[in-house]
């Protein structure tokens, strides 16, 4: 038993671990298409359950323990409703293909597997990994075994329901912990990749992490076929400000400005640093005419903003703005048009948005 034990809960750290790497690799892509991340997390997790069904623990020779159940819980957890309903599917499908059709069994597991599914979505739907409605589910899913058992196995001696309490317990309680301990380190890499991507002074991406941002956009646009958008904008007259008001408050204006642009950017829009007083904003799945659009509603939101030195003192900006977009000029000429767009906005007088040529 406890080598059967052991090598299901090797199977669960493994899931967990790969399961967690593939979700990482592609969390932008399942991050904008969630109902293709629910489809993929419930398959993924019937596939799962079934190799657990078939490294279940045998109790005198007929009785099988397994942690099926938990694949259901998990995939509630992570994929909500859709992804949950699933796994479920696939549980109770391969049930009737190794029992050779509908039978009494098939039915029990059945009952068991929807009530799992139910107990799950009414503890744990909220994607809040708290240790009190996670173990409220698996204990519902106990209950709900020792309830089958008793139907199949007419009734149950003590040894099976010790078995399937303690299995099932040990189970919830190491996924739990695993799935945390997971939680957490996710949580610790995200702020590392978040210092290392935004510039510490306006929040907004840093000139490193532009270039990555470029490639993915880049990829995006090639992929689906739709155009990108690159806007490049500087503080007219910035050097004045520093040179009236000094560094420090120069920096509060930058501060601001990245405020701002964080503000007005839209879910497809990022907004970096790229040195100095000058910034770019990539925008996905954007043409010249949306670009350009984009370019003046933030020149107006710049020039309308009032900016707060140390001393109290406001100030007001303005912006000269660069914009185009891909595949109307080549990608690999787009951040050079752009910023030519930008200082010809500069020689045309300030505060003006121009746009690239080919």
């Amino acid at each position: 038993m406890l080598k059967e034990l052991i090598n299901n809960f090797a199977l669960l750290t493994s899931f967990l671990f790969f399961g967690n790497l593939f979700s990482r690799k592609y969390e932008r892509y399942l991050t904008n298409h969630a109902l293709i991340h629910q489809i993929l997390n419930g398959l993924m997790l019937g596939v799962f359950s079934i190799l657990l069904m078939m490294t279940g623990l045998w109790i005198r020779g007929h009785f099988v323990v397994d942690l099926r159940q938990l694949a259901i819980i998990i995939s509630v957890y992570i994929g909500g409703s859709v992804s949950g309903l699933l796994t479920t599917l696939i549980v109770i499908l391969y049930r009737i293909y190794i029992t050779g059709g509908w039978t009494d069994i098939t039915l029990t597991v059945t009952v068991n597997c929807f009530m799992t599914l139910v107990l799950s979505l009414i503890f744990i739907r909220e994607k809040k990994l708290a240790l009190g409605k996670w173990m409220s589910a698996v204990l519902g899913a106990v209950v709900v075994s020792l309830l089958s058992a008793f139907f199949v196995d007419d009734p149950p001696n003590l040894e099976s329901i010790i078995m399937i309490t303690t299995v099932k317990i040990l189970g919830g309680l190491f996924t739990y912990f695993m799935m945390s301990h997971i939680k957490k380190t996710e949580r610790a890499i995200h702020l590392l990749e978040e210092a290392a991507n935004r510039d510490h002074l306006t929040g907004l991406y840093s000139p490193r992490a532009f270039d990555a941002l470029f490639e993915e956009v880049l990829h995006a646009s090639k992929t689906t076929k739709k155009p990108f958008g690159l806007v490049m904008l500087d503080i007219d007259h910035f050097k004045k400000i520093n040179d009236t008001y000094g560094h420090l408050n120069g920096d509060a204006v930058l501060s601001q400005l990245g405020i701002l642009l964080n503000r007005e950017s839209t879910t497809r829009a990022y907004p970096s640093r790229k040195g100095g007083e000058e910034f770019a904003i990539l925008l996905g799945d954007c043409d010249t005419e949306k670009a350009a659009s984009f370019a003046e509603k933030i020149r107006k939101a710049v020039e309308n903003e009032c900016f707060l030195l140390n001393d109290g003192t406001i100030l007001s900006l303005t912006v000269s703005i660069g914009a185009g977009s891909s595949p109307v000029i080549a990608s690999r000429r787009l951040l050079e048009k752009a910023d030519e767009a930008l200082y010809e906005a500069k020689r045309s007088g300030r505060n003006r948005v121009e746009l690239a040529k080919p």
